[in-house]
């Protein structure tokens, strides 16, 4: 029997119980109703901004210098979306929208031509970001609008950009090559132009000769110091309207095979790799590459022999920079960083950035410096090349006057461009550029976004002609990024996960479990029969 103290104390529990669960499930309703008004405002939010989002014009155009001295057009990079509505889209391109490192192609009707001259791209513009919670950091790809690879060759103009005054550009021939300074830098290779010739360089008239390799030998190729074997070199002669050119030296990479291209392009466009003799032997013995062949995959091997410079990053810069002595009979060609995968169709790529855009010359800029003295200690803390000779390059261009970037470059974007592409056509003005642009890596550091100021900065000084800088994310759109090679050796396997899952209860023969018997054998009661537990609507809970 209890007593009345117990059975008070017992409905004061039960009450405080009660009124404890109570006030639980107000505050559950109340989270509930909060979390759906934020909701709803959110999507109001969105939706709004989605219906004034600016085109990719006005975003590259529009800068916001704060403390960091970041461009607002940085951020493209980070926040872009595969499923956002992109119905406002024109019918007659591609559309890459980026899943992840993927790129997701939608295949639309065929263009239809147009008096008018309305390009089926005009009309794209970025999706709106996500919220900020929802945005993935580092830099990403970004949709980009391509027209059909077919389509894209249709827009290939007849006729070739005009070189503005520059029309005639030879070159210096010079079999014994001399220092005329005695702390100058450079090499044989590049035939140790003095500071008058560096700056006769870049005092443009229509007719020019300047340093651009190559200073020995006959042809470039040839006796140069960058050979090229004889049943090659004929090959670099002939004409090609699009040739796309890569390398590796000191076996740093791994050839990555072009994925996405069409049949027009593997049959008309050439891909050539240059490689070292390092790099010839290490192929032969982990690829499917013969001497017979001289392929792997779309790639032409092209071995070079009595390379210039101990640095393979250094020269590797000389195909990079200077394919137009290389191929002295291209129109236009699109160069790849072999760490580089390219996973767009070239006539994609040249329709895009330059033949849309109206240019001779097109790079991205890097994806979050833009200043020559930020990328200088940059380059300095990653330990890219000594300390030292940076600081002599940028102490150089200093007193020749480059001043840190600021809105006053507008409409220049950026100073550091993301040099691992580059896309160009082949005429007097870019081929100068890039022969002073490696005059300048000759001569200094081997790290060319440090240079790269500097020679078009000079340039323009002088002519009206421009370089379509393009945004880092577009660039990660028609290229995959991979490790180099030695990165991919030195890798460590990925970490097994840390669940170790727990060994099954093995139990003795003949132990009783609830009762039964664990031997294994079913018991005469238990033969031909199953036991069916029926649970109707609205019965008990089982848990």
């Amino acid at each position: 029997m209890l007593t009345s103290n117990s059975k008070e104390k017992e409905r004061s529990l039960s009450f405080l119980c009660c009124w404890y669960l109570g006030r639980r499930r107000v505050a559950m309703l109340l989270l509930l109703s909060l979390a759906f008004v934020v909701f709803v405002l959110g999507s109001y939010t969105i939706n709004k901004e989605s219906n004034n989002s600016p085109n990719i014009h006005q975003r590259i155009e529009t800068m916001d210098f704060g403390s960091d001295q970041t461009p607002i057009s940085r951020e493209l990079t980070s926040f872009y979306t595969s499923n956002s509505n992109n119905d406002h889209i024109g019918d007659s391109f591609l559309w890459n929208g980026i899943r992840g490192s993927d790129v997701e192609t939608i295949h639309p009707p065929p263009f239809v031509s147009s008096t008018h001259h309305h390009h089926p791209c005009d009309s794209f513009s970025f999706p709106s970001p996500p919220p900020p919670g929802m945005r993935r950091p580092g830099p990403r790809p970004c949709p980009v609008c391509y027209l059909r690879p077919a389509e894209a060759l249709a827009h290939m103009p007849k006729h070739s950009f005009e070189s503005p005054v520059l029309k005639n550009l030879t070159y210096i021939h010079d079999e014994i090559p001399v220092k005329h300074e005695e702390s100058q830098g450079g090499s044989e290779f590049g035939g140790y132009p003095s500071l008058e010739q560096r700056t006769n360089s870049f005092d443009i008239k229509e007719s020019m000769t300047v340093h651009c390799g190559f200073v020995k030998g006959t042809k470039p190729g040839h006796q140069t110091g960058f050979d090229i074997d004889e049943d090659i070199l004929h090959e670099l002669d002939q004409f090609h309207d699009v040739i796309v050119a890569s390398a590796i030296f000191g076996k740093y990479d791994i050839i990555q095979e072009p994925v996405n291209i069409s049949e027009m392009a593997r049959k008309n466009i050439p891909f050539y790799m240059f490689i070292d003799e390092e790099t010839h032997l290490y192929l032969k013995n982990t690829s499917s590459y013969t001497d017979d062949n001289k392929r792997v995959g779309l790639w032409r091997i092209i071995v070079v022999h009595n390379v210039p410079y101990t640095d393979a990053r250094r020269n590797g810069k000389v195909p990079k920079l200077l394919l137009h002595r290389l191929f002295p009979n291209v129109r236009y060609s699109i160069w790849v960083d072999a760490k580089l995968q390219l996973v767009v169709d070239p006539y994609q790529i040249l329709e895009r950035f330059l033949w849309r855009t109206n240019s001779s010359f097109a790079i991205s800029r890097h994806y979050r410096r833009f200043d020559v003295y930020v990328e200088a200690e940059a380059n300095k803390a990653a330990r890219k090349y000594d300390n030292a000779s940076i600081d002599y390059q940028v102490e150089f261009y200093k007193k020749e006057g480059l001043t840190p970037y600021t809105e006053a470059k507008l409409p220049i974007t950026s100073d550091v461009p993301e040099g691992c592409t580059i896309i160009r056509e082949h005429i007097p003005i870019t081929n100068l550029f890039t022969c002073v642009w490696f005059n300048e890596v000759d001569r200094f550091t081997s790290r060319d976004q440090l240079s790269f100021a500097i020679a078009r900065d000079k340039i323009r000084e002088k002519v009206d002609w421009s370089i379509n800088m393009f945004l880092d994310c577009e660039r990660r759109n028609f290229v995959k990024q991979v490790y180099h090679r030695d990165v991919l050796m030195n890798m460590k396997p990925p970490r097994p996960s840390s669940k170790v899952l727990p060994e099954p209860l093995v139990l003795p023969r003949g132990r009783l479990v609830g009762g039964r018997a664990t031997t294994g054998k079913k018991t005469p009661g238990q033969r031909g029969k199953r036991r069916h537990r029926k649970v109707s609507a609205g019965g008990r809970n089982i848990r």
